[in-house]
């Protein structure tokens, strides 16, 4: 039995707590598969069936849709250790409406759903803490997403700014916080372009409201 990107899986919330041993049995019972991709290859494309979720070993993946109006929305920007698609194969969707493509060189551990609709999975004591790690898991996403209807609730690129900020101080407890996008991920999740976000962080620096280094920011005041 290969051993799997420990480094990521033990640092995934899914496995949290727990040996390598347990982790491969987990591994087993989920029929868990790893692929690599080259960046800008798709993983998951509208329409796709959807029997497995992933868990990211290395590399980075972007999870996107587009809307009516083929509007391209930003949905997460997935980092090792993170899952992706993990809620919609729960819910029993017979098709993808999202996308998820390589934004680097990546990694994925795919963990079949079929198992998690067994009660008999439950009844093991190992399943079980890993169930309750899965609830975490997606009450974290749920998180995630009213931070993001906040942030596109706003109107204008700046009011999206600080909505973001707001949050990223909290959640890290400094001013001085680093986002884990470059600035056009970024934009795609303010819901705006590269050129316009710029200018607007350039006002606000020049306003004195922040200061910035690539993906790292200081908050002065908003």
């Amino acid at each position: 039995m290969p051993l799997y990107g420990y480094a990521a899986t033990q640092a995934s919330p899914l496995f949290s707590d727990m040996t390598p041993e347990e982790i491969t049995r987990l591994c087993e019972l989920l029929h868990a598969s790893e692929r690599r991709y080259p960046k800008g290859a798709s993983l998951i494309s509208p329409g796709d069936p959807l029997p497995a979720f992933g868990l990211l070993l290395s590399g980075t993946v972007q999870v996107s849709m587009d809307d009516v109006d083929g509007n391209h929305i930003v949905m997460a920007n997935v980092i090792p250790g993170a899952t992706f698609a993990e809620a919609l194969v729960c819910s029993g969707a017979a098709e993808s409406p999202i996308c998820a493509a390589a934004t680097q060189d990546c990694a994925v551990l795919w963990l079949q759903g079929a198992p998690l609709t067994s009660p008999a999975f439950f009844a093991d004591p190992l399943c079980a803490r890993f169930a309750a790690n899965f609830i975490r898991t997606l009450s974290h996403r749920i998180l995630q997403f009213n931070d993001r209807v906040q942030i596109l609730s706003k109107k204008t690129i700046r009011e999206k700014l600080i909505t973001l900020f707001s949050q990223q101080v909290q959640r890290q407890r400094t001013r001085q916080i680093v986002l884990d996008m470059d600035r056009s991920a970024l934009a795609d999740y303010l819901g705006t372009d590269r050129s316009a976000l710029s200018r607007e962080l350039s006002r606000m620096k020049h306003a004195g409201m922040i200061s910035y280094w690539k993906n790292q920011f200081y908050i002065h005041h908003t």
